[in-house]
């Protein structure tokens, strides 16, 4: 081969890998280099996480009452007294609001609008964290305390299976369905390169979404933690047949971490609950019919951080509670408000049922 037959050669080469290789990449390092330009500046026009909070700055409890649970009330029922116990985990405790506005407090508010001797007592036994299995107890005690009334509140993570008998929400262990928090190694890779983070960010979205999913519906179709949550109401069933035959009502909550509209998925969760409870002869309620298409900014006691109902929920929830409770008979007459009005815009509001005509 000649020398210069050998330089066309060369030549034609250098020629193919400049066309199949460097300008290809040469093209990708641009196009990735205006990408980055883009995503910089798409986030910098992105709302900012905000920085206040409407959280209590403290938290306050009557001085004689030994949790922070409710106000302080006597083991053996006052005369004259309609003794309501509600027993639940942290929708009913209600974490990072004041003890006055969850929705016991509300719901026994509204139980004494009346100038009548009887009054209504509506006790918060909520515990953050408690299984369906912890409430047994929590039932046989509001029962010696002569509740007149069960009122067991419902919520998706009732079949959890704990070893331990929890007293709170351990805030110290991190979130797994929470927001994307770059660590080690990420934590400086996308301080550079913010295309990367946004794509980290919506791979980690998407995976804890399926993961929060995924483990509600477990609970509710393993064997074991189904069993154990079916074996429970039927303990708790008998132990109020076993004590004068004690009613005892259920209000089931929707899980506030994903929208409630038609693509909320734990629908069917919904309906094997209140089938379970009406095999038992428990009457329950479904709340999340007043919730639906609401978004959950308003109704996250901490948006996008902590998925518990606030104070705009419970009071939605303590309304309605009311509302079935009366049409389903479980209020005593002197109890039933009285005095309604179809709005409150005025200190003369139209009461309720008068057109005004």
């Amino acid at each position: 081969m000649s020398e210069e037959k050998g330089q066309g050669i060369g030549a034609r080469l250098g020629r193919l890998l400049l066309q199949v290789v460097v300008l290809p990449v040469i093209g990708l390092l641009v196009a990735v280099a205006f990408l980055e330009v883009g995503i910089r500046a798409y986030l910098a026009l992105r709302q900012p996480a905000p920085s206040w909070s409407d959280r209590p700055s403290f938290y306050y409890a009557h001085e004689l009452m030994p949790s922070s649970q409710d106000f302080p009330h006597s083991p053996q029922k006052p005369e004259n007294t309609f003794r309501i116990a509600v027993v639940g985990d942290s929708f009913t405790f209600a974490p990072y609001m004041q003890f006055i506005d969850a929705f016991p407090e509300k719901l026994e508010q509204m139980l004494n609008l009346n100038d009548t001797q009887m009054k209504g007592e509506v006790i918060n036994y909520g515990v953050p964290a408690y299984s369906l299995s912890h409430e047994i107890e929590v039932v046989k005690r509001a029962l010696a305390e002569d509740a007149d009334l069960i009122i067991l509140q419902v919520t998706l993570n009732d079949p959890e299976l704990k070893p331990y008998r929890p007293v709170g929400i351990q805030t110290s262990l991190p979130d797994r369905f929470g927001a994307y928090i770059p660590q080690g190694k990420q934590a400086s890779l996308v301080k550079y390169w913010k295309t990367a983070g946004l794509v980290l960010e919506r791979l980690h979205n998407r995976a804890a979404q399926e993961a929060y999913v995924d483990y509600f519906l477990d609970l509710f179709e393993n064997p074991k933690s189904w069993g154990v949550y079916e074996k429970s109401l039927k303990k708790i069933v008998r132990a109020c047949r076993r004590h004068g035959d004690t009613p005892i009502v259920a209000f089931v909550f929707p899980l506030f971490g994903l929208p409630l509209d038609e693509n909320y998925p734990f629908w069917g969760i919904h309906e094997k609950v209140a089938k379970l409870f009406e095999a038992e002869g428990v009457p329950s309620h479904d709340l999340q019919e007043i919730y639906r298409d609401i978004p959950l900014s308003r109704l996250q006691v901490i948006p996008n951080v902590d998925r518990h109902p606030n104070e705009i929920a419970h009071r939605m929830a303590a309304e309605e509670m009311y509302r079935w409770l009366e049409e389903h008979g479980r209020i005593p007459e002197e109890l039933r408000i009285r005095t309604r009005y179809k709005d409150r815009t005025s200190i003369e509001p139209t009461p309720l049922g008068d057109t005004g005509e």
